[in-house]
């Protein structure tokens, strides 16, 4: 029966083909064609040769599914942990459903102050020459934020646990939860400074090698100052301002000479107009009060009118000569 090894999977042994060749056509040419064949010799055996022919197949096609599947599989593995990664993502990562934030930008003009009110009630109030930058609508949950990206501001600042308040200005960030403080960073100031009015801040710098802490807790009259060329800091404990009221200096001045000193004081273009109008002079105090206060005074006094363009153009108008006392 060596022919029916080749049919049961011994193809592989090469070096038994030739004999096997030799024995087949041997048995071939004694066999009796005129009698039935039967290569088998018994039910039993033919069962049993059957059997083992149909087992051997069997095992051939599974492990060719199974190569033919292993691609798929690990296919189908890899799908599987990138959708349990991306839901993992999205569970501890919502989606936010807020607009994208919105920023304003204020800016001040030379001798103006202006008052921001925020979206959570901090007030601002950003001084001359300066500019900031904040959100139109804190976003819920997010850090409330903003820049002061030049000049000096004062900020009250509403108390709120869940969101801390962060100024950032030249490079420093100042942060806290309630509390009153005044910043000083102009471009053209050698200093960075800071000083608590109330409450308690954390000062923070940011550089090349991370976020450098330069105050974890300042308190109430403390004063910070960072030298911006040597990067040196000190803090200082603010000593309280004696009060000195300032003495009464009186002059008489024409209206003209009025027009320089108010124009000197406040940074402001004077145009008098039609001077000839009143050559009088006039006993004043220019030192004390506001630009407004000074104004509304030396016009109930002279009797002169006045407008005010731009918060940089002062524009008087002498009373005219039929109207003289």
């Amino acid at each position: 029966m060596a022919w029916l090894s080749y049919y049961m999977g011994d193809n592989n042994n090469s070096s038994r083909d030739s004999q096997q060749e030799q024995q087949a056509n041997a048995w071939y040419d004694q066999t009796n064609d005129a009698q039935p064949f039967d290569a088998f010799g018994s039910e039993a055996r033919k069962m049993h040769i059957g059997n083992e022919i149909y087992d051997r197949i069997q095992r051939d096609i599974s492990r060719k599914r199974q190569r033919f599947l292993l691609p798929l599989k690990i296919a189908a593995a890899i799908l599987v942990i990138v959708i349990n990664s991306l839901l993992a993502y999205r569970h501890f990562h919502p989606a936010s459903h807020e607009a994208p934030a919105i920023w304003m930008t204020v800016t001040s003009g030379a001798n103006e102050l202006k008052d921001i009110t925020l979206p959570d009630s901090t007030i601002i109030r950003l001084k001359s020459n300066s500019r900031i930058r904040y959100t139109a609508a804190f976003q819920t949950g997010a850090e409330r934020s903003v820049q002061l990206e030049e000049g000096a501001a004062f900020f009250d600042v509403r108390k709120d646990a869940r969101r801390p308040f962060t100024v950032h200005a030249k490079g420093f960030l100042i942060r806290v939860l309630g509390t009153s403080f005044n910043i000083s960073a102009y471009k053209d100031q050698p200093d960075f400074k800071v000083d608590v009015v109330s409450g308690k801040i954390k000062i923070e710098q940011e550089g090349v090698s991370g976020i450098k802490v330069l105050a974890e807790e300042m308190t109430k009259d403390q004063c910070l100052t960072v030298d911006l060329a040597t990067t040196d800091y000190k803090i200082e404990k603010k000593e309280p301002m004696p009060v000195v009221r300032p003495k009464v200096v009186a002059r008489q001045l024409t209206l003209q000479q009025i027009g320089q000193e108010l124009g000197d004081r406040f940074n402001l273009f004077v145009q008098l107009n039609n001077p000839e109008n009143d050559t009088s002079t006039y006993i004043v105090d220019l030192s004390r009060g506001s630009l407004e206060d000074i104004l509304k005074t030396l016009s109930e006094h002279t009797g002169f009118s006045y407008t005010i363009v731009n918060q940089q153009h002062l524009i008087i108008q002498p009373k005219t000569s039929d109207h003289m006392e």
